[in-house]
Parts: structure tokens; sequence; C-alpha cells
């Protein structure tokens, strides 16, 4: 039995999903958020469907085929089947992923027999639907050979060296480093076939951190105690009398063959078990680029939803969580472009208003660009928040200036995903959003109300904020100074009328 989006539904009890203050202590002004958060209490319903496991990798990291690269900020294939199901997308038609991720929702898309197109600037996410698209291309056959081959190389000496960037440098031991170039050379110079030389990418690219000194962890790479750059680090703090730095600790790291030939082998086992399996005919497309600048090309009314999970305002990088992947492929020369490219979602992101201006005027849209920006100056709510976090800065309470500019960038530039969604998408069409509220210096940003509050301005039909249990809390630091607040983590509903 489907669960409906519809109000009528029923609010579940608002004391546990609704807020009450969004300003600590009452600095700043609170009033437009409050208003917000009344007008909207009605479609805030604590899920009992849908949780963080299935809106984040954890589900993911066994599932076959999915699982071939750790991306920690993709949703599971669950949640995709399940809000497919909900919004009764069937086969032969088109759905859309604007911020596409390792692609889940275009490999559900696949085997449910549904086309779907895709938006993504990331090359490591590119190279990921290279490789999995292609389930129905591999020869198992000559993949065990490979994995043979594999087992049995001996690391020649190579003169190419790994591409570091500047934060990847002593990423890995010498040993791993030379191991890990000869198999590149190996990979690339093998008489295998291109679909197999696709996938063995992957797999060198999806093992670097489980045979690196470095570890993912939020917006920052986290280093093992026995890489250089700690060793360095603590010789530097002891000469000036302060602690060591900790690091962490990753145990016995694997050899490069040994974590090349066991992930190669689970891979061969996924491609083993779907093979087995037939999938209705359907097309599926990932589109290079920055969404931003991809959508307004697209032509309208084409798609009948939209499930997407744009980057948080939450200061994260990309460009150096995935520092290695990006190292690895080559984009040294690019990586300050890519990451003024991808949605201002951190403190070093520029405005991209001028680039949008210049882009709308010359495919003929000029007026589109006028209308959106007025959407942008005339909400109340981003202005009382824009206006909170410069409060804060001039109390001495934000250290840096680059969270004013990030919150603001980050929503003008959402407003423009969420006018062009409503002209591509057809009638009918469902739109699921997941995201995180987010709070800077006791200032709450109610990024679902508010992104759902901007969407409902081009004609979107707010049906549901789904809040999933267990809310997160703060930083630490943010604790530390403002007290600990609960913040939602959504999934927000609409539907274009």
């Amino acid at each position: 039995m489907q669960t409906s989006f519809l109000p009528e539904q029923g609010p579940s009890d608002q004391r546990k999903v609704s807020r009450e203050s969004f300003s600590h202590e009452g600095i700043a002004p609170e009033s437009a958020r409050l208003e917000l958060e009344l007008n909207f209490k009605n479609i805030l319903e604590e899920s009992t469907k849908f949780n963080r496991r299935l809106v984040s990798f954890q589900a993911s990291k066994d599932e076959i085929l999915h699982s071939w690269l750790k991306y920690r900020e993709g949703f599971s294939p669950q949640l995709v089947d399940g809000l497919l199901d909900e919004f009764g997308v069937q086969m032969g038609e088109r759905i859309l992923e604007p911020f596409a991720g390792s692609s889940t929702t275009l490999l559900v898309a696949m085997m449910r027999g549904i086309d779907a197109t895709g938006i993504e600037i990331l090359p490591h996410c590119h190279l990921a639907w290279q490789a999995k698209s292609r389930i129905a291309e591999y020869s198992v056959d000559e993949l065990e050979r490979i994995a043979q081959d594999a087992s049995n190389i001996t690391f020649s000496s190579t003169p190419h060296k790994f591409p570091h960037l500047p934060i990847t440098a002593g990423a890995f031991s010498e040993e791993t480093e030379r191991e890990l170039m000869a198999l590149t050379h190996w990979i690339e110079t093998s008489s295998i076939s291109d679909d197999a030389r696709c996938l063995c990418r992957l797999v060198a690219t999806g093992i670097l951190e489980s045979i690196s000194f470095t570890r993912k962890d939020g917006q920052y790479l986290r280093w093992d105690r026995r890489s250089k750059k700690v060793q360095d680090r603590n010789r530097r703090r002891l000469a000036q009398g302060k602690k060591r730095s900790r690091g962490i600790d990753k145990g016995t790291l694997p050899n490069v063959r040994e974590a090349f030939v066991a992930a190669f082998h689970e891979i061969i086992r996924d491609i083993r078990t779907l093979k087995g399996q037939t999938y209705p005919h359907s097309q599926q497309e990932l589109l290079d680029g920055s969404a931003l600048f991809v959508l307004p090309t697209m032509s309208e009314g084409q798609f009948a939803g939209v499930i997407t999970s744009p980057p948080y305002a939450n200061r994260y990088d990309y460009t150096r969580t995935y520092a290695l992947e990006l190292a690895y492929l080559g984009i040294q020369e690019r990586i300050s472009d890519l990451r003024q490219s991808l949605l201002s979602c951190t403190v070093e992101n520029r405005s991209k208003m001028d680039a949008l201006s210049d882009y709308y005027l010359e495919i003929g849209r000029r007026e589109s660009f006028d209308e959106i920006v007025s959407v942008i100056k005339d909400n109340a709510v981003l202005n009382e928040i824009n206006y909170a976090l410069q409060l804060r800065k001039e109390r001495g309470e934000i250290n840096n200036q680059g969270v004013l500019t990030m919150v603001e960038h980050y929503f003008a530039e959402l407003t423009f995903v969420f006018a062009e969604l409503y002209r591509v998408c057809r009638p009918g069409a469902h739109v699921a959003f997941v995201n995180d509220n987010v709070r800077y210096a006791g200032e709450v940003i109610p990024v679902d109300l508010l992104s759902t509050n901007l969407a409902e301005q081009f004609g979107f039909e707010p049906l549901k904020v789904y809040v999933l249990p267990q809310r997160k809390g703060n930083s630490s630091q943010q604790m530390a100074k403002n007290g600990r607040v609960a913040l939602r983590k959504s999934i927000t509903i609409w539907r274009k009328p």
C-alpha cells in the first residue's frame, strides 16, 4: 500500500519537528523564519518510512553495483525506488537528477526501464557512471583473466609519478605510490577491451583512500600519524613547545595488489549476478557540467519527476574531500575552476551571478534571469537570514566573512535551479529534494522550508516535508557557544500542477 504525499494525510505531532525559535538568545530578527514555519507546519511530518541511513551512503556500502565507488554524499537505491513508487513514474517516462553524484538515480531508473538524465560536474562520478552503466557489456571471462593477471603482476618501475595536488602530497608511502603508478601503467597498456579498461580505472580510483594515509572526514582529509605530513607537523610543534598532533591510526594498510584484486573480485561477483537478470529497455545519460548552466538549455516539460540531493550548505569542499581521486584522474590544472563551478557550499566560492547574467543573455533568456533575481531579492526569509548573519559577524561571532557570502550565494543558485526545474518538468511531475538544515553562529537556517518557499514562487505546489528521525545536532564548537539544537534533515516533496 502506497503512502500518499497529499496534505490531507494529516500532520504528525508538530512539537517534534517544528521550531519555536531560530536566533540563539533572540539576538537577530526571526519573525520571517517563524512565519515560514507556521505557514508550512501542516506539511511537516516525521517520517516512519525514510531514515538517515537511506539518505546516505550507509545503505549502499554493501549494495550490488552501487558500492563500486564510495561516494559519501550519495543516497541509497532504496530511497530512489521508494520515491519512484510514490510518484508513480512508469516505464518509458523520463526523470531528472540535476546533482547526479555517483548516479544512483540513473542506475535505479535503468533497472526499472525508466529513462533518466543526470547532470554532474565531478570527473570521478563520470568515471563511476561509465563503468557501472556497462554491466551488460562486460565479459566475465575477460575480467577473470584480468584479476588473475593482476594477482601475479610484477610491478616494474615506471617514470610516471602520482600527479599530486598540494594537499595530497605524502598521502602514500613511497612503495605504495610506486606500485600504484605501476598498476596504472599496466591498466593503460594491457591488451584488454575498452570496457574492461574503464572498469579497471574505476577500481584503481576506488582503492586510493584505503591504501593511503588519509581518511575522508566531512570537509577535510584526516591524516594517519605515520604520514610524513603529520610527522613534519609534529616536529614543528615540538620546536614551538607545543604538544604533538595525534593524527589517526588506520591500522594495517593493504598493499596496492591486495586492494585492487579484492575490489575487482567483488565487482566480478556483482556482474555475474546482474548478467543473470533482464531489464526493460530504457535510455540514460549523464551530462557533464553544472546544473546552473545545463538546465537552462533543456527543453521544457519533458520530465515526469526529479529526485536529487544538492551539496549542503555545510562548508564541505568536494575538491578537497575527493582530492586523491581528482588528482589521480589528472585535473590538477582545473582544480580551482572546478571548485568555483560547484554549487556555492564553501567559504571560498565566489558569486556566479555575473556569469549567469551573461549566459542567460547569450541564450536569449534575459527576462528569465531578471524574474529569478527578483524572487531572490524579494524573499523575506532569505533577507532575514542574510541580515542575521551580518549582525552576528559585527558582534564578532563569525570569524570568516565567507560564511555570509556562501549562504547568500547558495540560496541564490538554488533558486535558479528551482526555476529551471519547474520549466523542464511536465504538469503532474513530482520533485524530491534531500537536504540538511544548518546553523551558523546561533542562527538556524531552515533550508527545507526556505527551499520550499522559493520553489513555490515559481509555481510548485508544496506537498510534504518528511523529517527524518534522529535529527542531528551541531558541531561541538557551535554547542559550546550557542547550546545544542536539533536540526532537521528532510525530504521535501513538491508537485508541478
